[in-house]
């Protein structure tokens, strides 16, 4: 939370970032970022009192892009009531910002140092101004999807259905895990868990069955059951390196950020899939 006090703490603007946090709007090459916070006020406040609020962003806990994003501003000056009301402040962020941050986040959810500052207009306050910082923290879907509303990025969000068929349970467990291990930069271990996770797929249905009769057809004579098959099988296979280390072939395998999140995803589309 932001605390602005005025007049040695007569009253304050609290600011606390608001359930709906961001929009994204977009523009050419740069870009309308707006965060949303409740703003309610606490001690004996000059009734419609009017301020003027401003202040600067800043990226915090990203490795290489540490420092300064933008300066905040209002559309106009904020009332604080008797109730909680929004109020939105925005920023301008350009397009290289937009890169450097999505290279540096890595998946990670994004957060920002704000300092604000707001000044009463009008009233007879000793000191008309106050100041405070806090730390605004954006999830990684919530950015994800704002990103894909302006066609810099898409995010896909896979649900894997909660179920009692204990070897799908396990199967999701394992994604949530191989999640977290990629937070962790544990990206052979999320490759692991999500060949883990296949052995739920593949024993859901005749897949061995399905898989031999498809290796025995030329590509475009198979039917969909068995290009599934294929599929499945190539996943699991390919996974498969992450785990073990033969010699001359799978000792030699690397696996980066990016292989991670898109074995975490294949493997949960094909998990999903099972519901239908």
């Amino acid at each position: 939370m932001v605390q602005l006090p005025f007049d040695n703490r007569q009253y304050s603007l609290n600011l606390v970032p608001a359930r709906d946090l961001i929009t994204l709007q977009s523009g050419f090459g740069v870009h309308r970022l707006g965060l949303r916070f409740d703003l309610t006020a606490t001690g004996d406040y000059p009734k419609n009192a009017v301020h003027q609020l401003s202040g600067e962003a800043w990226v915090r806990d990203l490795p290489g892009v540490q420092g300064w994003l933008g300066t905040l501003h209002t559309e106009g000056p904020a009332v604080a009531r008797d109730f909680k009301t929004t109020l939105t402040v925005y920023l301008s962020i350009n397009e290289e910002q937009l890169r450097r941050l999505e290279k540096d986040r890595a998946g990670r959810d994004l957060q920002l140092t704000v300092d604000f500052r707001a000044v009463a207009l009008g009233g007879d306050l000793t000191w008309p101004a106050a100041e405070d910082q806090g730390i605004v923290m954006i999830p990684h879907s919530e950015w994800g999807k704002a990103l894909a509303q302006i066609e810099l990025g898409a995010y896909v969000d896979v649900l894997v259905p909660i179920t009692l068929v204990e070897g799908r349970a396990t199967a999701a467990k394992r994604l949530r895990e191989a999640k977290q291990a990629i937070q962790n930069g544990q990206f052979e271990h999320a490759v692991t868990l999500s060949r883990g996770s296949l052995d739920a797929v593949r024993d859901s249905y005749a897949h061995d069955a399905a898989y031999r009769t498809a290796v025995g057809k030329k590509a475009k004579e198979r039917n969909q059951v068995e290009r599934w098959a294929m599929v499945i099988q190539a996943a699991y296979d390919l996974f498969s390196g992450a785990p073990h280390d033969d010699p001359g072939t799978t000792e030699h395998f690397t696996w980066p950020r990016a292989d991670a999140v898109a074995a975490v995803a294949i493997a949960s589309g094909l998990l999903a899939r099972l519901e239908d």
